[in-house]
């Protein structure tokens, strides 16, 4: 699962983070919970973007979905995760970010 979104005005990068993830996934974080990965420049959208991995404990029936934004959560080993970014049923991005993706999260995964 994933939250995105924009730095209010006036508002730090992990304030951001925090309510995005409330808003988005309905569950309480604080900004030490989050773990900086990688700066990122969306080049079709003229974006610059940081990306993070929230580590929580939150059980899946934590969450409070904004249909609006994210249609389904899950959780998933990590070799089905890395099965299904590579597959046509995950959010389109292109190979290296796949990649990049997969190698990050397999320094975390359990």
């Amino acid at each position: 699962m994933s939250s995105a979104g924009h730095v209010d005005a006036g508002e730090t990068l992990l304030q951001a983070c925090v309510r995005e993830t409330k808003e988005e996934l309905g569950i309480d974080t604080k900004p030490q919970d989050y773990i900086f990965l990688k700066k990122i420049f969306v080049e079709q959208a003229w974006e610059f973007g940081e990306v993070f991995l929230l580590k929580t404990t939150a059980k899946i029936t934590d969450y409070v979905l904004q249909e609006e934004e994210v249609s389904e959560i899950k959780y998933l080993p990590y070799k089905d995760f890395a099965k299904l970014l590579f597959s046509n049923e995950f959010v389109p991005h292109d190979d290296a970010y796949k990649h990049w993706v997969k190698e990050e999260l397999a320094k975390y995964a359990i």
